[in-house]
């Protein structure tokens, strides 16, 4: 990389008088301020111990005065901790060397939600947003040796009472649409009414003279293969004007350092740099490429020496939501760097009821899981939170997509001016503080709110008058302000008002925009109908399960667990969520009266019922561009449709996601009683395959063979075979036989599929023959399964922390099956404890 001197440009306001400046003392400093604080009732004396970042809610538990607030059915007896008033203090001593005419900031990174701060007793401000930072500036005068800081949180239930008074009728939504908070905490059908408050950021002691750096936004003029043109717009605060120097230099690029004289004009001024990098490496996803960042360092220089300085990474990448019309409708799909990108991936959501407490391990956690199966995009929901910083620089460097939802959700808004400019703010922000991320693909305004205006009836429970004016102000939120802050700040990501664009039930909705498909779960069709509609882009479906039983243990710790106990539907938020998973279950697997057997055939269900969607999508390619199940992860342990449970368990959705989100993949399907078998594949190259397909009974007795060779195109989905199923099984029996098939290529198995003629529940399974060794590996165990037995479906467990990393898989007679678990513990360990469940013993089980 080399940064080009005679390609620097600056673009500065004319400035009549210029300074030099002394840069002996300057000094830009941030120190963060989460020790030391406490916390009380409003009503009380009593102080006691806080923990910052966090909330009311978990500082309340840290201090034994509340139960576990996702233990049991505690959710109800907790409830009027939101009718309170809660003060935070702590207190600061003046910077030392803090002089007058230095800058002293005080930087709140989040405030949850209505507060009043107070610094010595005197009101600073007062804050009403959850999703932006709240800066002050204090005068030199107003400081003390010793500052108590103080922060007077109100019930946000209160504040919105008042502001529902002054309408003449109720919104969709309730009273939370007046405030700028996540939604979830209300309460979903995944998730509990914790509404809570508190300091859910970093506080920070920002203190500069002469000038600082505000931020940096990054954008790509142009690209080709030999060069790109960046544009770096640095926003900088100085309280003088004067000569200073930018140096730019990449820390895992060489090139040299490069000065350029500028003049810095008092006041707070963005200047825009431009320089050239030359044969650019471009950011991937992970599974199309190496997502590479350039690593630079910024620092703002008077007389050779550095006043303040940023370190950023940012990608080269050109991204766009391609939406043209075609034969079938219009197309909806990512583009990245002039390619068409199938989207893989699930639907994101806070990781807490109580998103402070969320700690940067647990983000490394997530996202790696997200990579580890495959997945190359997430959908940042809006009834979340807009995510912390390192949310999105681990997609940056893992090569993940972003989805990102403004934070509407299921609701319609007020269109008065204060909550107007409140949002603007927040807008203006949170795209500022995004544009720069090269994960970032699309913005999005809403969850679901177009889809419940037209569809779910909300329109009608109004007068003519009132309708026109709820709409009206939906219009002007969603197609005018919020896409005129895109297109202003970060035109280069496309903006779409709603997701879904059009709801169900729409004709368009399955050949234009993104889809939530609930036809299965919510309306009891079958799993088969995903076969039947794929949309362009399936950005919502699902299916629910229980979370596993080392999970279910941590809220529910009775010696006898039922799935209909009153703790089990306390973390049951759908309220017919049991019956509609035993009404399917009933439909396509045995339905076990033990507990944790129940427990494992829900999560085969799930799986098993959201790989048929995903295959269904993938074979769609292209005319369906995008598969994002709902959804990744849980905010507390519960009964949902995640893929990883709240105590970060993979269930078999997740392992069987890693499976069918895989970049080459075989799908066969029965269609009119022909097998048709496709190849699907999101690589970039063509190549010449093998398809081998083997017709075997459950003991391994191969009793018909197909090999066939084909060229596997490229980024596409093409059917391979196709055969009438009587011509296959000829006098088989469906119940005792499978199809094993493997995609092979210069003899590397590409993919491999097993595929039944019936469901499970019609499988006629025996009690397995099976034997397995223990061998040590680098990062734990090697786990060797043989069989004389089809093993449907094998769950590996152990009560020792650790990972396997494959599970509910099925062993083919005669075909060796490895697995990892990558643990510290002993050999011995795992040979004592570790547990095998098969659909096979539920079955003969059942059958005995």
């Amino acid at each position: 990389m080399r940064i080009n001197s005679s390609h620097l440009k600056l673009l500065i306001p004319f400035a009549s008088i210029i300074f030099i400046v002394s840069c002996q003392n300057n000094q830009t400093k941030t120190n963060l301020l989460t020790k030391n604080w406490k916390f009380k009732n409003s009503v009380s004396n009593h102080w006691y111990q806080a923990i910052i970042p966090g909330s009311i809610h978990t500082d309340l538990y840290t201090n034994n005065l509340i139960p576990d607030p996702f233990t049991g059915n505690n959710e109800k007896s907790l409830q009027w901790i939101d009718t309170c008033d809660w003060v935070y203090q702590t207190s600061f001593n003046k910077p030392q060397g803090l002089k007058k005419g230095d800058h002293f900031e005080l930087i709140f990174e989040g405030l949850d939600t209505y507060a009043d701060i107070y610094l010595n007793d005197s009101l600073l401000f007062s804050a009403n947003n959850m999703f932006i930072p709240w800066i002050r500036k204090i005068e030199f005068e107003k400081l003390k040796e010793e500052n108590k800081l103080t922060l007077v949180f109100k019930s946000t239930l209160k504040e919105e009472q008042k502001k529902c008074r002054t309408m003449p009728y109720e919104l969709p939504g309730g009273s939370r649409v007046f405030t700028r908070k996540a939604a979830y905490q209300y309460g979903w059908d995944w998730a509990p009414t914790y509404i809570s408050g508190g300091i859910w950021q970093n506080v920070k002691l920002h203190y500069w003279n002469s000038a600082t750096i505000r931020t940096i936004e990054t954008k790509i003029e142009t690209l080709d293969s030999e060069k790109a043109l960046i544009s770096l717009k640095v926003e900088i605060e100085s309280d003088i004007d004067f000569n200073a120097a930018i140096k730019l230099e990449c820390q895992n690029q060489k090139f040299k350092k490069s000065f350029n004289n500028i003049s810095i004009i008092k006041g707070t001024q963005s200047y825009k740099l431009q320089f050239e990098i030359e044969k650019p490496k471009l950011w991937w996803v992970h599974n199309l490429g190496e997502p590479f960042l350039y690593s630079i360092g910024i620092s703002l220089q008077s007389l050779n020496k550095q006043i303040d300085k940023k370190d950023f990474r940012f990608g080269i990448r050109t991204i766009e939501l391609v939406r043209q019309k075609d034969d079938s409708g219009e197309t909806f799909y990512v583009e990245l760097n002039g390619v068409p990108v199938f989207m893989k991936g699930a639907n994101y959501v806070p990781q807490s009821s109580f998103p402070g407490a969320v700690k940067d391990s647990d983000y490394r956690r997530i996202i790696s899981d997200a990579k580890a199966s495959n997945m190359n995009m997430l959908r940042v929901w809006g009834g979340g939170i807009y995510e912390k910083d390192i949310f999105y620089n681990l997609c940056d460097s893992l090569g993940i997509m972003v989805w990102q939802d403004f934070m509407f959700a299921n609701a319609m808004y007020p269109g008065d001016s204060s909550f107007i400019e409140n949002v603007k703010s927040e807008a203006n922000y949170q795209v500022k503080r995004l544009s720069s991320h090269p994960s970032l693909a699309v913005w999005c305004g809403n969850n679901e709110t177009d889809e419940a205006w037209h569809n779910w009836g909300w329109s009608g429970n109004y007068s003519k008058k009132d309708s026109t004016i709820i709409w009206n102000d939906y219009e002007q939120l969603f197609h005018s302000i919020l896409p005129e802050i895109v297109q202003s700040i970060s035109p280069e990501i496309s903006y779409t008002s709603s997701s879904p664009i059009f709801g169900r039930g729409n004709p368009r909705s399955s050949c234009e925009g993104d889809n939530h498909y609930w036809y299965v779960w919510h309306d009891g069709y079958d799993f088969d109908l995903y076969n039947k509609v794929t949309g362009r882009f399936m950005s919502e479906f699902g299916f629910q399960s229980f979370p596993s039983i080392k999970t279910i243990e941590q809220f529910d710790t009775l010696a006898r667990k039922t799935i209909d106990s009153e703790i089990m539907f306390a973390h049951q938020k759908h309220p017919k969520g049991n019956s509609i998973i035993k009404q399917y279950m009933a439909n396509y697997y045995p339905v076990p009266e033990d507990f944790e057997e129940f427990i494992y055939i829900s999560q085969l269900l799930q799986a098993e019922g959201i790989r048929t969607g995903i295959l269904a999508q993938r074979r769609s390619k292209p005319f369906c561009m995008g598969s994002l199940y709902w959804q990744l992860n849980d905010c507390w342990p519960a009964i949902s449709w995640s893929g990883i449970d709240y105590s970060g368990q993979w269930k078999a959705l997740h392992y069987f996601a890693s499976e069918d989100f895989k970049n080459i993949l075989i799908s066969p399907i029965i269609k009119d009683d022909t097998l048709v078998v496709y190849v699907v594949s999101d690589s970039l190259s063509s190549i010449k395959a093998e398809l081998h397909l083997k017709l075997m009974d459950f003991k391994g007795i191969i009793t018909e063979n197909w090999n066939l060779n084909f060229t596997m195109n490229s980024s596409s989905s093409q059917m391979v075979f196709k055969t009438a199923v009587a011509e296959i099984l000829k006098d088989y029996s469906k119940s005792n036989h499978l199809l094993y098939l493997k995609l092979i290529c210069d003899g590397k198995i590409l993919a491999t599929r097993t595929f039944y003629f019936v469901r499970p529940k019609d499988l006629n399974l025996e009690k397995p023959d099976f034997d397995y060794q223990v061998n040590n590996i680098n990062k734990g165990y090697e786990i060797i399964i043989t069989s004389k037995d089809l093993v449907k479906n094998c769950y590996l467990e152990l009560p020792i922390e650790g990972f396997f990393t494959d599970n509910y898989f099925d062993v083919i007679p005669g075909i060796e099956k490895r697995v990892e678990f990558i643990s510290n513990c002993t050999k011995e360990d795992i040979g004592e404890k570790i547990k095998f469940t098969s659909l096979n013993t539920i079955e003969v089980g059942k059958k005995e």
